[in-house]
């Protein structure tokens, strides 16, 4: 199976066009098919200005059946948008850097009672999957998985959206989100080392899910 370099579909072995998007696809037989799956490291990551950034702001439209973000630093300087359909079942999301360039997407998908996600880069390689669970006593935790093992944890108020995301034990983001009237902004500090892409994936993941709970 390949997949859109532009949305992240899933596309035939001999398509020419994404029935999704509608962009051209790549003759070339290996453009957007699978590779064997890697442990996430921000060292394998390209040097783009977004996925080098520390501290990152999430704008997210609320005036619109799309959820979209804009994302920029904190000195307003864009750096790249979100984008999914909030009534696409199950959601995926796309997200890209200032030029147009796909730097990921967000798959949903409905395993038993509990919903999860996985990440892909935009060869269609897993980067992680990010799955939520009840703690008794303490509330709802996600956590990101790569391969079946766990080597994140988010915990945190996620109704008041202030919450972080844990390494070995170490805290290594923050996520504090400020409600405005227009937008909803979402400031993340990253001080420690992890894969960029996981950030932003968690964040808008964390969002649509806290958000289709209010809805139901």
């Amino acid at each position: 199976m390949r997949f859109c370099n532009y949305c992240g579909a899933s596309l035939p072995d001999d398509a020419r066009f994404c029935s999704s998007c509608g962009k051209p696809i790549p003759t070339d037989s290996s453009a957007g098919t699978p590779r064997p799956s890697a442990a996430p490291a921000s060292s394998t990551i390209g040097g783009t200005l977004l996925l080098s950034t520390k501290d990152l702001v999430l704008n997210k439209k609320i005036l619109s059946v799309r959820e979209h973000y804009d994302i920029q630093n904190t000195s307003g300087t864009p750096l790249g948008m979100a984008e999914g359909n909030f009534f696409q079942l199950p959601a995926k999301f796309v997200v890209q850097d200032s030029n147009g360039s796909l730097l990921m997407y967000i798959q949903g998908k409905i395993v038993s009672l509990r919903r999860e996600f996985d990440m892909y880069d935009p060869a269609g390689t897993t980067l992680a999957a990010i799955k939520k669970k009840i703690v008794k006593l303490i509330g709802s935790e996600y956590w990101l998985e790569l391969n079946g093992n766990q080597f994140a944890r988010i915990y945190g108020n996620f109704v008041e959206h202030d919450y972080r995301i844990q390494v070995n034990g170490k805290d290594v983001v923050q996520v504090h989100k400020k409600w405005v009237s227009v937008r909803d902004s979402f400031n993340i500090s990253v001080t420690g080392s992890i894969d960029r892409r996981l950030v932003l994936g968690a964040v808008i993941v964390i969002e649509h899910e806290e958000v289709t709970e209010k809805r139901s």
